[in-house]
């Protein structure tokens, strides 16, 4: 049975495992360079200088600066966050990519603006594919949670349906940690309501590739490859279905396809971590990952609270 530190590796493992192919969105050079993505690479693409094979891209790593926030102070507050996040992205020995969002983000705090306020206008799914560290809280119910990682993503983006699918799949993994199966976990996320920014055509587009004879890579360049939410979440969901007792096949094909692997494979990971313990996943998996020393760490400072 999972337990909250599977969700949370499963997430930073599958973010390390697309970081390779990460933002590469000619499948044949993944194919030449890479063949089929079953361990971790350093990085194709330019947007990773200096990163290793088995790091964290730059979603990884804000979600290890969320991780690190909550084991300092027992617990999440947005403004302890902000200023975990601020001081990473101002400090010049930062190796990890500044996106758009970051930018904007970054500028607005600087401006003087309030953590709750600083948020960019950007609707790329990157925003809620941090959220896997407040599983290891105890939350008084699952409304906080489903608050906590609303507003963890809406620090940096402001798109409702960016913030509304880091709730979606926030409730998606709380149904799969008490053991509903993910395609039932889905359509009870689905059926609970309160998203209005999540067109129901997403996830009924996803019912319909995960059931149809196409490619994994065929079917996710179809329901687009790109940052945006309006490819991602459909995505997400396609995996999730079609391998909903297989993470690692999930994963690898994710990574493989390409394009923004990442910000899927971090909310694949998540939700994969609350249905399987991640000692049931490739072992090299867990063992080369780079940051897996101080995430344990932190796990294990974090313990008393989840």
């Amino acid at each position: 049975m999972s337990k909250p530190p599977d969700i949370v590796l499963g997430s930073f493992i599958a973010d390390a495992l697309a970081l390779g192919p990460h933002w590469v969105y000619d499948r044949g050079q993944i194919v030449a360079q890479l063949g089929r993505v079953t361990r971790y690479h350093p990085p194709l693409a330019k947007y990773h200088p200096g990163k290793r094979a088995g790091d964290l891209t730059h979603y990884g790593d804000q979600a290890l600066l969320l991780l690190r926030s909550i084991a300092d102070g027992g617990g999440f507050e947005l403004a302890r966050f902000a200023a975990v996040w601020r001081g990473y992205w101002e400090d010049p020995a930062t190796i990890s990519y500044r996106d758009g969002a970051t930018k904007a983000t970054l500028a607005n705090l600087q401006a003087g603006v309030a953590p709750a306020a600083a948020a960019s206008a950007s609707s790329d799914m990157g925003g809620a594919t941090r959220i896997a560290p407040l599983f290891l809280l105890h939350w008084e119910n699952d409304a906080a949670l489903l608050d906590a990682a609303r507003a963890v993503t809406a620090f940096t983006h402001g798109a409702a349906a960016v913030i509304q699918s880091a709730g979606f799949f926030a409730r998606v993994a709380l149904a799969a940690q008490r053991g509903v199966e993910i395609p039932a976990a889905l359509e009870e996320a689905a059926a609970a309501g309160g998203w209005d920014a999540l067109p129901d055509v997403w996830l009924a587009a996803a019912r319909e590739s995960s059931g149809s004879a196409a490619t994994d890579a065929a079917a996710l360049e179809k329901h687009g490859l790109s940052c945006d939410v309006t490819d991602a979440f459909p995505g997400i969901c396609h995996l999730l279905l079609r391998y909903p007792q297989d993470p690692a096949t999930a994963l690898i094909e994710n990574a493989s396809a390409g394009g923004d692997s990442a910000a899927r494979g971090m909310i694949l990971g998540l939700v994969y971590g609350a249905r399987f313990p991640v000692s049931t996943w490739p072992p090299e998996w867990r063992d080369a990952l780079q940051a897996g020393p101080e995430i344990d760490r932190l796990i294990q400072v974090l313990a008393p609270h989840s």
